[in-house]
């Protein structure tokens, strides 16, 4: 992306961005993702994009910074997160002094309750009308202690939160692989199907042991942030069941930066007090008086582009492959996230004027050139950065030495004898064999030995263009 772009995609927030670059010694990629992410935690459930009718996005987004141990991605994810922090603090402190008032109350109440419990018994004893229980004899539920980031949580502990605070969390980890690979799908309904939900902001319910009440969350929404180096690509683009859960993250892997000394500041506050109003935009209310998202609907220029844009997408699905495929055929609704996300940034950078009641052809725009013609790239970058699986490799091996050779036939005893490196046993060798067998490049056959009959694999002498 040119400098010019750069500008135009983020706009009031482009030189905060290079500026904080700058200073962590980190790419703008890595910050500009981090600021949408997070912004899009902050925005969190008052506000829903609606492209239109039928289709409703909640702004979350997920991101993933790609590169080296080096590459900045920490100090990246600080020069963002250090302003929330601060938030966080902030909101510490009125829990504390909330929870104090609430102890005091909840004194008061039960001093009242025991008063009423006497004066109940008696009027009974005496045959009267029990009297009614004071309203002081409940101090109400205690208060919740805000929260807008969180680094590690059980599917429990988030639920809670969430059915508490309604308005969404952002999960952010330094390191994602981990976190990733420890999913278990099939422990007790499984991990993943629970982040799958929290992308998507549907209503999730969650069974506690030990309690009769189960957590009932209306919006399941969460943001993630946090990186990965290249060489933990493999477990985590390869080694997995692609059930979309790694096509719905946003992508960049660039270059590394010269080594520099910073000369500029980061203007903390301007990102604290942006974020901060963010927190401020209302929710609506549905007909039961209940919190429920703002849906902010596209003008219907916003929407044309959004249209133009899923046809350009459907043409990269089709020459698109593997799971990466599966990232093409997400990257519509990615745009209408970043969208709604970049508008409301567009609003909080300024100090007055209403919060965006539509989504515009400009804020679209910028979207679908970001997400599409520059974290699409990225993106291929990643997944092709990543290491195949260790039968792939071995199965290269193989077909490297066919190509080479030209042999009619192969069995495992001739390939170990080889001392080709990772086909060394036979349950290596059979797994490179099957691959090489399902792509047509080799057929299985049983040999007559006159006892036990002997595998032998039949070389298809099409891949050398004979007949």
């Amino acid at each position: 992306m040119t400098d010019d772009e750069f500008s135009v995609v983020f706009g009031p927030w482009a030189e905060w961005i290079s500026t904080a670059a700058k200073v962590k010694g980190a790419p703008v990629d890595y910050v500009s993702l981090a600021l949408l992410a997070t912004a899009s935690a902050v925005i969190g459930n008052s506000r829903w994009a609606a492209p239109w009718e039928g289709w409703k996005e909640p702004p979350v987004l997920w991101a993933m910074l790609v590169g080296d141990p080096s590459a900045g991605k920490s100090p990246a994810l600080d020069a963002v997160i250090d302003p929330v922090k601060e938030i966080e603090r902030g909101l510490s402190e009125e829990y504390k002094t909330r929870r104090s008032e609430w102890e005091r109350d909840e004194e008061i109440a039960a001093l009242a309750l025991a008063q009423w419990k006497v004066e109940t018994k008696k009027a009974i004893a005496e045959g009267n009308d029990a009297p009614a229980k004071p309203a002081i004899a409940s101090a109400g539920p205690p208060p919740v202690r805000e929260r807008i980031s969180i680094s590690d949580a059980t599917t429990e502990g988030v639920a809670s939160l969430l059915a508490a605070t309604w308005r969404g969390l952002l999960l952010s980890r330094d390191e994602l692989s981990g976190w990733l690979g420890s999913m278990d799908r099939y422990s007790g309904g499984g991990d993943r199907p629970f982040w799958l939900e929290a992308y998507g902001g549907r209503s999730y319910t969650v069974d506690r042991k030990g309690s009769p009440e189960p957590i009932i969350v209306d919006h399941l929404t969460v943001a993630i942030l946090g990186g990965t180096q290249p060489d933990k690509l493999t477990s985590l683009l390869v080694k997995t069941d692609d059930d979309g859960l790694l096509a719905r993250f946003l992508t960049v892997y660039p270059e590394p930066v010269p080594l520099s000394r910073p000369s500029a500041q980061i203007d903390a506050a301007k990102l604290r007090i942006a974020l901060e109003r963010l927190r401020g935009l209302p929710s609506a209310f549905d007909d039961s008086g209940n919190a429920r998202p703002f849906y902010v609907p596209f003008s219907p220029d916003a929407a044309d582009a959004l249209q133009e844009f899923r046809g350009q997408c459907r043409e990269w699905e089709i020459e698109a492959t593997g799971i990466f495929k599966g990232h093409i055929g997400k990257l519509p609704g990615l745009a209408v996230r970043v969208a709604c996300v970049l508008a409301h940034l567009d609003w909080a950078a300024r100090s007055d004027g209403r919060y965006p009641d539509s989504i515009e052809s400009e804020h679209v725009g910028r979207a679908c050139h970001l997400v599409g013609e520059h974290l699409r790239l990225h993106a291929f970058r990643a997944y092709g950065a990543a290491e195949p699986a260790e039968e792939i490799r071995n199965a290269r091996k193989l077909a490297a030495l066919i190509l080479r050779e030209r042999p009619r036939n192969l069995n495992v005893r001739e390939i170990q004898r080889r001392g080709l490196s990772g086909l060394q046993t036979s349950k290596q060798i059979g797994a490179a064999m099957s691959v090489l067998e399902q792509g047509d490049w080799l057929r299985q056959v049983a040999e007559d030995t006159g006892g036990r009959p002997r595998l032998m694999f039949i070389v298809n002498p099409r891949i050398w263009g004979s007949k």
